[in-house]
């Protein structure tokens, strides 16, 4: 029964993906420097979302102390 249904060509396209990147010098070169400034990105990204949360505790920690009840 499986010999006469189709395969999934999906499941073919991150092999092709990955002898494109191994064969292809160019294209190895253009993924890697799309790889790279992926990961600046999401690092850029991360910094500015710990930034801003630090930035909120320092205004919970300043109001807590405003409003005296606790220290």
């Amino acid at each position: 029964m499986w010999a006469l249904t189709p395969g999934r060509p999906d499941l073919d396209e991150p092999f092709a993906e990955l002898v494109r990147i191994e064969s292809d010098p160019a294209y190895r070169a253009l993924f890697f420097a799309e790889l790279d400034a992926a990961l600046i990105d999401r690092d850029a990204e991360r910094k500015a979302m710990v930034d801003e949360v630090a930035r909120a505790a320092d205004v919970l920690r300043a109001w807590v102390r405003d409003d005296g009840r606790a220290a």
